[in-house]
């Protein structure tokens, strides 16, 4: 059976202070205290032949590398021979920083990176998650797919194109009204995961 393991996003903090300073100044909106559906759960529905996984990473408010890579090596073994990697947000940083220093032994038939942010800090602070390199995820992956829509709030869209320039070989999927990806479905995502 085919495997979708999805990695959330998050936020990371160079410092402790600049964690607790963010808690500080940050402004709580009460309709997204009320439950919602999200597209990865959507997604487990529309694929039920699908062995869809969403692993819950450790902190997420305040993510540190080390401690998510604890958890995704503890993963590894569980991979069969489909699975596909989808990682959004600090989950797409995750997996591109993980992947670049520690290729797979076995290529996954899928790498999808949605809303990745690379290096730029300008909207927020990205701690240890920042990208130097992504030019080894090809070793861990038949296929890598960027996804980045042009007005998402949280990740500047010019950082697509720092993975287009380490991955020439990779299908891009631009959007101009996605967001960060927060709806409630994502048909484009569905399309491409059943292209296998």
């Amino acid at each position: 059976m085919p495997q979708i393991f999805i990695f959330h996003g998050g936020s990371s903090y160079s410092t402790y202070e600049s964690y607790l300073e963010d808690l500080q100044s940050k402004q709580l909106d009460y309709e997204r205290l009320r439950p919602k559906q999200s597209w990865k759960t959507w997604l487990a529905e529309q694929m039920p032949d699908t062995d869809v996984l969403l692993p819950s990473l450790p902190n997420s408010d305040n993510a540190r590398f080390e401690e998510w890579k604890i958890i995704f090596e503890k993963l590894i073994p569980f991979f069969d021979n489909d699975v596909r990697l989808v990682g959004h947000s600090l989950g797409a940083m995750f997996l591109a920083k993980y992947l670049q220093d520690n290729p797979l032994h076995s290529k996954v038939s899928q790498l999808l990176l949605l809303a990745g942010g690379y290096d730029d800090d300008s909207n927020e602070d990205l701690g240890d998650f920042r990208i130097t390199s992504a030019t080894n995820l090809p070793l861990s992956a038949k296929e890598i797919h960027l996804f980045h829509s042009q007005d998402d709030p949280v990740v500047p869209y010019a950082e697509l194109q720092k993975f287009r320039n380490d991955l020439p070989q990779a299908l891009v999927h631009s959007f101009d009204n996605k967001g960060h990806f927060l709806d409630a479905t994502f048909p484009e995502l569905l399309a491409v995961l059943k292209q296998k």
